[in-house]
């Protein structure tokens, strides 16, 4: 990632083209870091809105139950204020997307430094993906596990109703099967409801309800971010300064 002051860069890097087959969609696991040139101006805004935004998960966290109206009203006014997707999929907004992107790498950075630092930034980072994704219509999470390559499949209304006696039963707490939209998962991703015996089985697959699929979407998530701080904080960092106006940062 190349971070530039110059005027002149910044032209040229928009008349590129927006590169908008970089953001598919607005919600995203952040898997490829940027690769274009941003001026210290974005840089420094950038890094300043989502740190607010990530404060203000933190403090949504503590105040409000996650899955509250009043909690998802709040914090989607935030990422309305502040410009970041809050309708995902569903926006066409390359800018927010790009924004989205760019910040999350450059706190990265910022919080790989120490395990309390990337504790935190971890957790604020889930609970903003477990919004988003929560806020997705049925057909546009569907997209989005495609996205990130989570073969989940909704399950046919027929094949709903041929086991619903068993999803019924094998799901604390499902009263209303037909209301539910039901994924078939391999095993391997649904091991822990199947270790506590929340979710129905049949033929090396889980037949998981829409409630706890983020948690499935949130573990993956997980581990893959916890993988890559743990890579940012080992890498070599290098600053060096380039005709006295541009700055430039790499990665090595």
């Amino acid at each position: 990632m190349d971070f530039s002051s110059g005027r002149a860069r910044l032209k040229q890097a928009r008349l590129a083209g927006d590169r908008r087959e970089l953001y598919p969609h607005s919600l995203q696991f952040y898997l490829d870091p940027p690769t274009e040139n941003v001026s210290l101006v974005e840089f420094e805004s950038f890094a300043v809105d989502r740190l607010k935004l990530l404060k203000v998960v933190e403090n949504l966290g503590v105040s409000y139950v996650r899955s509250s109206d009043s909690y998802k009203t709040k914090l989607g006014a935030e990422l309305r204020k502040l410009k970041f997707p809050y309708k995902a999929l569903a926006e066409d907004d390359y800018e927010a997307r790009r924004k989205d992107h760019i910040s999350h790498f450059i706190l990265r950075l910022a919080y790989c430094q120490s395990e309390d630092l990337r504790r935190w930034f971890l957790q604020q980072e889930m609970d903003l993906l477990r919004y988003r994704f929560n806020e997705l219509t049925e057909s546009l999470r569907q997209k989005f596990l495609e996205h990130v390559n989570l073969p989940f499949e909704a399950i046919s209304e027929d094949l709903k109703n041929e086991l619903a006696n068993e999803l019924c039963t094998s799901t604390p707490g499902m009263t209303k099967v037909k209301e539910q939209m039901f994924y078939k998962v391999g095993l391997a991703d649904a091991v822990d409801l199947f270790r506590a015996r929340r979710v129905f089985i049949k033929d090396g697959f889980a037949y998981v309800p829409h409630k706890e699929i983020d948690a499935i979407v949130l573990n993956n998530y997980r581990t893959k971010l916890s993988k890559a701080l743990a890579a940012c904080r080992s890498a070599e960092v290098g600053y060096w300064r380039k005709g006295g106006s541009a700055l430039c940062f790499q990665l090595t």
